[in-house]
Formats: structure tokens, C-alpha cells, sequence
């Protein structure tokens, strides 16, 4: 994996958060696997994959064996900023670490223009499209809720701001 430009090296580390689904900081053996899964590969290549990368057979991937694996440099390896604000809670997400994070500072942003949530709505809705294309649809409730919706792969996310509770996700084109 020599010769990457340090956007490159930066998508690999994105992805290795991106796996880390509960943000420990390893890759645990249920992580990797549901990630896999979800990419459509078969339990044969899944494990396969995750022996690769396992270099110590712990069960958990760390990010030096990620990078060992991928011929990175772990001490050179700039980490992009993948915490969101202290003030989000991440109720659910099949969205990439770096998508969520605009999802907040959009929604942020409107919320500090807007009084009306259902402005805020609207207004996001509409940014999302912009910024991601269509078709997005944006629901912002207070309190306990239930849901049940269809959405594009890595298209989805909802998470907690305060008493308002956010889900976006982006409708499948057919």
C-alpha cells in the first residue's frame, strides 16, 4: 500500500472507525462481522477478512493492526476528528462517521436560526438534498417514539440533541 496520498490513507482510517460501530477505539469479532455482512460477503470471506486483520488473535482488531495489515504508518497516520459534539447522543446510524458529523453542524446550525422545530425540519430536509442529494426526509420529535422506515445503505441516522430526538435518512431510488 505504498505511494497513498494522505486522502487515501485518510478514507482507510475512516473506515476503520466506521467499523468500530460502539467508538471503543478496537474492532471487536461481532463489529467486523456485521459490517461484512452488510457489504454482502459470504461467513467464509468474513472470516478470513477478520483473521487477516486480528494479527494477534485477541478477537479485537486494533488500529495498529489495521494499519500493519495495510502497510500504514500507525504513528503518522492522522486521525480525523470522529467524536461528535458531547451534547449528541447517537440513538442509531448506518451513516459514515464523517456524514454524521455534517448531519450535526447542519442541524445545529438551522436550530440556532430557527425557533420552530418545524422550520428546523424543513430546512434541514432541504440541506440535505442540496448536500447529498435527494430524497431525504427529516422527523424531529420530543419524547419516546417508534419507527419503522426504508433507507438507502449508510443513508440513516438518529440521534438525541437535548429533549428534540432527530432521525434522517435517505429514501432508496428505484
Amino acid at each position: 500500500m505504498a505511494n497513498l496520498t494522505e486522502e487515501e490513507i485518510a478514507d482507510y482510517l475512516d473506515l476503520y472507525y466506521d467499523v468500530d460501530t460502539d467508538d471503543s477505539g478496537s474492532i471487536s469479532r461481532r463489529e467486523f462481522r456485521e459490517y461484512l455482512e452488510r457489504e454482502e460477503r459470504s461467513k467464509r470471506e468474513v472470516d478470513r477478512i477478520i483473521d487477516l486483520f486480528d494479527l494477534n488473535k485477541s478477537g479485537l482488531v486494533t488500529l495498529n493492526e489495521w494499519c500493519q495489515v495495510l502497510g500504514l504508518n500507525a504513528r503518522n497516520s492522522k486521525r480525523r476528528e470522529h467524536a461528535l459534539d458531547d451534547d449528541i447522543t447517537v440513538l442509531a446510524a448506518d451513516m459514515l462517521s464523517n456524514n454524521k458529523r455534517k448531519v450535526v453542524s447542519m442541524y445545529k446550525n438551522i436550530l440556532d436560526k430557527n425557533a420552530e422545530l418545524k422550520d428546523v425540519a424543513r430546512e434541514l430536509k432541504g440541506a440535505l438534498d442540496r448536500r447529498f442529494q435527494r430524497l431525504w426526509h427529516v422527523v424531529i420529535i420530543k419524547g419516546q417514539y417508534w419507527a419503522y422506515y426504508s433507507h438507502e445503505p449508510k443513508h440513516s441516522f438518529v440521534f438525541r440533541h437535548g429533549a428534540n430526538i432527530v432521525l434522517v435518512w435517505r429514501t432508496p431510488i428505484l
